[in-house]
Parts: C-alpha cells; sequence; structure tokens
C-alpha cells in the first residue's frame, strides 16, 4: 500500500491557498508545480533518508514564504531558487531522480554529435564528396536512434515513479 502522504498534502493545500497571490506568468516560469512535486518525493523518501527529514522544515518555509519570495525583489527570487535547486539536487544525486524526458534530451544530443561524427568519417573514407550527405544522414540516424533509446530509459524512470 502506498504511503499516505499527509505532510505533501497539506503543504500543496497551502501552495494551491496562495496560488491567488501569485501572478500567472511567475507560477510557471518558476515551476511552482515542481514544488509540489518535490514536496511529494521528499514525504515518501524521508521514512528513509535523513536528509530529506531535514529538508521539511525547509519546504514548510518555502510555502509559507512563497508569495515574497516569486513576487518580492530579485534578491528573495534568487533565495527561492537556491533553496529549491538545493532539495532538487539531493533528489537526483541521492535518489535518481529526473526531470521529464530528460535521457531523450541527454541521447538525442549524443546521437546527432557521435552519428554526424561516424558517418562523416565514414562518408569521407568511401568518397570524401559526399561528406555533406554522409553527416546529414549521421545526424538523422542518431537523432532517431537517440530519441528511441532514451524514451525507453525515460519510460523505465516513470514505471519506477522516478520523475521529478
Amino acid at each position: 500500500m502506498e504511503k499516505l502522504k499527509v505532510w505533501s498534502k497539506k503543504l500543496n493545500d497551502k501552495i494551491e491557498q496562495k496560488k491567488e497571490d501569485i501572478y500567472k506568468r511567475d507560477y510557471a516560469f518558476f515551476k511552482i508545480d515542481r514544488l509540489e512535486r518535490i514536496n511529494e518525493r521528499i514525504d515518501v523518501f524521508s521514512d528513509n533518508c535523513k536528509t530529506c527529514e531535514n529538508f521539511k522544515p525547509e519546504l514548510e518555509h518555502i510555502v509559507d514564504k512563497l508569495p515574497e519570495y516569486i513576487n518580492g525583489s530579485p534578491r528573495m527570487r534568487a533565495e527561492y531558487e537556491k533553496r529549491s535547486d538545493k532539495v532538487v539536487k539531493h533528489l537526483k544525486k541521492e535518489h535518481g531522480l529526473v526531470s521529464e524526458q530528460y535521457y531523450s534530451s541527454l541521447y538525442s544530443f549524443i546521437g546527432i554529435i557521435s552519428g554526424t561524427a561516424l558517418f562523416a568519417a565514414i562518408s569521407v573514407l568511401i568518397q570524401p564528396g559526399f561528406l555533406k550527405w554522409g553527416a546529414l544522414a549521421g545526424f538523422t540516424v542518431g537523432l532517431i536512434a537517440g530519441k528511441i533509446f532514451g524514451h525507453k530509459k525515460d519510460k523505465e524512470k516513470k514505471i519506477n515513479d522516478l520523475i521529478l
């Protein structure tokens, strides 16, 4: 049976109440929805992780002062970013959480670079005049292969509920 997540529900309800005090464009820009997911993850992992347990008061403080952080001075906004990023770094490093489409993007980039280099090198060896077409083919094949393998890895993380 899944954990009840009472603490995170309480915090997310507070965020819901404070939404009225935050501009809609700022809500998306500062990824307040990500803060809600962070609360849920910290609640789940806090049983086994002392650091996550220590982050609970930090997150409560962030939620209590959320409109002040978002609508306040640039220094307050920077402090909000710093505090929330500290929690996100811990979740990514210690618990293996990743952003949505993380592996699709990463593997696509690696596929583009390696596919272009490999196909360009092969085309130069076979026929130097086909360098442009070889590089283009490598770009395409690398992108497609990267997307496929990245999507598989993202799907695996989603099944294990490790998407932030």
